[in-house]
C-alpha cells in the first residue's frame, strides 16, 4: 500500500513532534503494510510551524540524512499539504520541488474546514494551465462539502482529484464526515484513501483496515484507492479512471452504503 498523505516530518507542524516520533510512525506504517509514504507537512497555512519555505526545505535535508542512518524499510517520497490562498500559484511555481508530490505535477490542496472559496473552480483550472494538478485533501471533513457534495463534483469535473482520510470511514472525525466519505465513494468522487497520520495515539499511519470497511466495493477499486492511483501520482502519470461522477438526487447515508444490493 501507498500512503499519499502523512505528517511524518518532525517538528514542522502538528504531526510528528520530534525525530523519535517520526521514526516510530514510519516503523508502525511498515508494520501495517505501507510500503511507500508520501510525507506531506503543512505548508502555507496556520498549522505550519515553519513559515519560511527555505527552512522547511532544510528540515527535509536534515531528516533525510538521519533516515539514511536508520533502518527504515519504508520508501519516502516528498510532498506537502498546501493550504489554499489566492496567491498560491506563484508560490507553487517557485517551490515545485518542495510543495508537489515527488517534484511532479500533483499536490495536496487543503481548504478551510468550514467552506470552499467561491472562485475555487477558476483556481483549479488556472493551476492546471500552469502544469499543476490539485488533490483536495480530506474533502469529506469540509462542512460545505458535507452539506452539498455537488460542490466537490464540480471541482472534480474541472480537473481536481479527491483524497479522503481512512479514519473518516470508521467515524474518527464524526458521523457527518463518515457519511460524507461513503457518499463520495458511491458517487465516484474519491481517488485516494490515505491515513493523514499525525501520531501514534489518535491518528496512526494505518490503512490495512480499509478493505473491511469497504466490503461492498469492488476489490479492484479499493486497490485503485490504496495503491494504483497513488502510484500514478508519484510517477507523475495520468491516473486510472474511477468512473463518471454520479451523485444521486436523493442524498445517500452511511447506512445506504451497506444495504443489500438487488439480486
Amino acid at each position: 500500500m501507498i500512503d499519499l498523505h502523512g505528517h511524518y516530518l518532525p517538528g514542522v507542524d502538528d504531526g510528528a513532534v520530534d525525530l523519535e516520533a517520526s521514526l516510530a510512525m514510519l516503523r508502525h506504517a511498515q508494520g501495517d503494510g505501507i510500503e511507500t509514504a508520501v510525507v506531506t507537512p503543512h505548508a502555507c497555512g496556520a498549522q505550519c510551524r515553519v513559515k519560511d519555505l527555505d527552512a522547511l526545505r532544510r528540515g527535509w535535508k536534515n531528516w533525510r540524512a538521519v533516515l539514511k542512518k536508520n533502518d527504515i524499510p519504508v520508501e519516502i517520497v516528498t510532498g506537502a499539504e498546501v493550504y489554499f490562498t489566492s496567491e498560491l500559484l506563484p508560490i507553487l511555481k517557485d517551490n515545485r520541488d518542495l510543495l508537489t508530490i515527488n517534484n511532479g505535477s500533483y499536490f495536496l490542496l487543503e481548504f478551510p474546514g468550514d467552506y470552499i472559496y467561491a472562485h475555487s473552480k477558476d483556481f483549479i483550472f488556472n493551476v492546471q494551465t500552469e502544469g499543476f494538478i490539485p488533490i483536495i485533501s480530506h474533502a469529506e471533513r469540509n462542512s460545505e462539502i458535507q452539506r452539498s457534495p455537488g460542490i466537490l463534483r464540480d471541482l472534480v469535473k474541472v480537473g481536481a482529484l479527491c483524497q479522503v482520510n481512512a479514519g473518516s470511514l470508521r467515524g474518527d472525525f464524526g458521523n457527518q464526515a463518515r457519511s460524507c466519505a461513503y457518499e463520495l465513494i458511491q458517487g465516484n468522487l474519491v481517488h485516494i484513501i490515505a491515513s493523514d497520520a499525525h501520531d501514534l495515539a489518535d491518528r496512526k499511519p494505518e490503512l490495512a483496515y480499509v478493505p473491511a470497511l469497504l466490503s461492498r466495493v469492488d476489490p479492484e477499486k479499493i486497490a485503485l484507492y490504496l495503491h494504483d492511483i497513488p502510484a500514478a501520482v508519484i510517477a507523475d502519470q495520468a491516473v486510472p479512471d474511477i468512473g463518471e461522477p454520479c451523485l444521486h438526487s436523493r442524498r445517500s447515508t452511511f447506512f445506504d452504503f451497506f444495504k443489500k444490493r438487488d439480486s
